[in-house]
């Protein structure tokens, strides 16, 4: 099951190295500019700066950030209660009909 792990040595040295992954992607920053509009994003997806005609518009981008987790906040939870309800229906399935 975890032979792919067995290239880091070690199961901690993969979550290790799983969490130094982690810490570098949300660090990163992409910048895109175009017709006076600049955003900059963290790997993570979070809005770090938003720019319009030169002005910096960082209560926007708290608002656009607290839409953004919202919205996947009530995603997780739909999914959450979809999977629930479609572990139950495989539970109750007649043998040899399962996934």
């Amino acid at each position: 099951m975890f032979n792919g792990i067995k290239q880091f040595g070690s199961q901690g040295a993969a979550v290790a190295k799983l969490a130094m992954l982690q810490k570098k992607i949300q660090n990163h920053k992409t910048e895109v500019e175009e017709d006076g509009v600049k955003a900059v994003v963290s790997g993570d997806g979070k809005l770090k700066e938003l720019f319009i005609d030169g002005e910096n518009m960082s209560k926007a981008a708290k608002v656009i950030n607290n839409a953004i987790t919202a919205a996947q906040k009530y995603s997780a939870e739909e999914m959450k209660d979809s999977m629930g309800d479609l572990s139950k229906v495989l539970a109750n399935m007649p043998k040899g009909m399962g996934v």
